[in-house]
C-alpha cells in the first residue's frame, strides 16, 4: 500500500475533490436511491466546497497517495452565541463537518485515510480550544461509518425521508387536529418546551437551556407568519395533546434534493397521549397538506437514542439518509499537556 501523506488544501484541489464526492454520491446513491442526482454532478459539488477554501472558520487537508488525492476532509468551527437560536442544537464552541466536507477515493481504505486526516486537523482544533467534533455520513456506506467510529465518535442523530403519500394505518384518532396561526403562539410554544424536555431525559440527555428561548420564541413566531409553513396541533378533550410543524427549507442535508421537499421540524404527543393513534393522526393530517402544497418528500431529524421517536418515523416509512456523529473529548487533555 502506497504511503499517504498529508497536507493543506488548496485552491487547486477543488477539482479532484469534488471529483472525489461526486463519486461517493454516485456509489452511495447505488445503495440508497433517494439521495440525490445532482450531487454526482463535479460542478455542484465544486459550488458547495469553494465556500469551504474561503471560509475563515475552516480548515481543510487532503490525503495523497501514488501522487494524487485520495480523500480530502474539511471542519468548520462554530462560535455561536449561547443566546442565538442555533445553539439549541449545536454546541456554542465546536466543529462541524458537513456531509459534504469529506470522501475517500473508491478502493482507499476509509479508516486509514480518515484517521490521518482527522489526526492533523483535530490537533489543530483541540489546541484551539475546540472539544466537541462532529461529522456527518451517509448511512449507506458501513466502511466509512466505521472509520469514524474508530476516531471515537457515536451516533446522534438521523436525519430520514419520505415521500409523502398517504400513511397506511392511519385510523380517526379521538383528538381534533387543527393547523395553527400565530395567534397560537403560547400553545406552540409550550409544546415546543415539552419536547425538549422530553429530549433533556434518559437515554437522549440533550441539554434544554434558558438562553436560546428568546430567539427561539421569534424564530417560531416568523415561521407562523409566513404561509409556506405549517403548524398542526391536535387537541385532546379541549387540551393541546401533540403537535407536528413544517418549514422551508429547514435543515435539509446536501444529499438529498431540496426542491419539493418539505422540512418536518417538531413532532411531539404528549406523553399521557401517546399509544392512542394522535401521532399518526396528526401525520396523516401533515402528509396531506404537503401533498397540496405540491412537496413529494418530507425530511426530518430524530435523536437516533430515542425510544420512541425513532420506530415512531422509521415505522411510518422514514428512510435514513444521513447521520451525525459526535466525539466529545476529555477538556482535561488540554491541562495535561500544558496548552
Amino acid at each position: 500500500m502506497a504511503q499517504t501523506t498529508i497536507r493543506d488544501f488548496e485552491l487547486t484541489d477543488l477539482d479532484p475533490a469534488a471529483r472525489l464526492l461526486a463519486a461517493r454520491q454516485q456509489r452511495d446513491r447505488s445503495r440508497l436511491p433517494v439521495l440525490a442526482v445532482g450531487l454526482e454532478s463535479v460542478d455542484r459539488c465544486v459550488a458547495l466546497l469553494r465556500p469551504l477554501v474561503t471560509n475563515p472558520r475552516a480548515a481543510g487537508v487532503v490525503a495523497m497517495a501514488d501522487g494524487r488525492i485520495v480523500g480530502f476532509l474539511f471542519g468548520e468551527k462554530m462560535t455561536l452565541a449561547p443566546t442565538a437560536f442555533p445553539a439549541m442544537f449545536v454546541p456554542p464552541h465546536s466543529i462541524s463537518i458537513p456531509v459534504y466536507a469529506h470522501a475517500v477515493a473508491d478502493g482507499s481504505d476509509p479508516t486509514t485515510i480518515y484517521r490521518a486526516m482527522y489526526g492533523e486537523l483535530a490537533g489543530r482544533w483541540v489546541r484551539a480550544g475546540f472539544f466537541v467534533h462532529m461529522t456527518h455520513i451517509t448511512p449507506c456506506d458501513p466502511a466509512t461509518q466505521e472509520a469514524w467510529v474508530a476516531l471515537g465518535f457515536g451516533r446522534g442523530t438521523t436525519c430520514a425521508v419520505r415521500d409523502t403519500s398517504p400513511v397506511v394505518g392511519a385510523v380517526p384518532a379521538k383528538a381534533e387536529i387543527h393547523q395553527a396561526s400565530v395567534e397560537d403562539l403560547a400553545i406552540v410554544m409550550t409544546l415546543n418546551d415539552s419536547l425538549f424536555k422530553f429530549h433533556s431525559q434518559s437515554p437522549v440527555f440533550w441539554p434544554f437551556l434558558s438562553e436560546p428561548k428568546p430567539a427561539a420564541r421569534e424564530h417560531q413566531r416568523s415561521l407562523m407568519e409566513d404561509p409556506a409553513n405549517a403548524h398542526f396541533v391536535a387537541y385532546d378533550a379541549g387540551e393541546p395533546a401533540g403537535m407536528q410543524t413544517f418549514m422551508r427549507p429547514g435543515f435539509i442535508p446536501e444529499v438529498v434534493e431540496r426542491d419539493r421537499n418539505v422540512y418536518l421540524y417538531q413532532g411531539i404527543v404528549e406523553a399521557h397521549a401517546r399509544s392512542g393513534g394522535i401521532g399518526t393522526a396528526l401525520l396523516a393530517r401533515s402528509m396531506e397538506w404537503a401533498r397540496g402544497q405540491g412537496h413529494d418528500k418530507c425530511t426530518l431529524h430524530f435523536a437516533s437514542a430515542n425510544p420512541s421517536g425513532a420506530p415512531f418515523w422509521l415505522g411510518h416509512g422514514f428512510v435514513p439518509v444521513e447521520y451525525s456523529m459526535t466525539r466529545h473529548i476529555d477538556e482535561r487533555v488540554a491541562w495535561a499537556n500544558g496548552w
